[in-house]
């Protein structure tokens, strides 16, 4: 189960993450969490240094779906057609068929495809399940619903150790520049110990 959980990678936020890395490994499309990933949690208001990513992400090339558990599937649909993503909604992960339709509205396979999202048990969880590359990041805000609040009881510890398991090594990917909100410095991307979940 932990090695289902571990991430290929670990970013402070979805601006963070190396474009050069992900097409270093091939992958073509990116299958994206909503809440604390790309907008606060049950925001609609887009950050933007999360929509400058994501416009480099598609002048790159690559493929771009929301997949998203959030129960208000209108605001996801109505997210999604603002920043011009493919959207799966009341997607049920970490069920693997979640990414699956993610990668179908994509036209990518499990080897062409990075998840990323900021929850082990659904995120990294499902897409680790079938071999995908994953990144996970860190929550956008402190504000949670009820039940991830419990389940980050037991994805903190988890995390401290793997960060604190880098620390002390020099970064694998150059850092990205973009403007941080909220004060946020921007740091180098991290790989997981061991390899991670690809």
């Amino acid at each position: 189960m932990h090695n289902l959980l571990r991430p290929t990678r670990l970013a402070d936020a979805v601006w963070s993450i190396d474009l050069d890395w992900l097409a270093s490994r091939r992958i073509r499309g990116l299958i994206l969490d909503l809440d604390n990933t790309l907008v606060d949690w049950n925001d609609s208001r887009v950050r933007p240094e999360v929509r400058a990513w994501l416009q480099q992400a598609r002048a790159r090339g690559f493929a771009l779906c929301i997949a998203s558990n959030a129960v208000r599937a209108g605001r996801v649909g109505r997210l999604a057609k603002e920043l011009g993503l493919k959207a799966v909604t009341h997607a049920g992960k970490p069920l693997p068929a979640a990414f699956r339709h993610a990668m179908a509205a994509l036209g990518t396979s499990v080897n062409t495809t990075c998840a990323i999202g900021d929850q082990l048990f659904t995120d990294m969880l499902g897409a680790n399940w079938l071999g995908m590359t994953t990144v996970l990041v860190d929550p956008l805000s402190p504000r949670e619903s009820p039940h991830t609040r419990l389940i980050r009881l037991i994805e903190r510890p988890i995390r401290r150790r793997w960060k604190r398991s880098r620390a002390a090594q020099r970064p694998l990917c150059p850092t990205q520049t973009e403007p941080q909100s909220d004060n946020r410095r921007p740091t180098p991307y991290r790989e997981t110990p061991n390899g991670g979940g690809a």
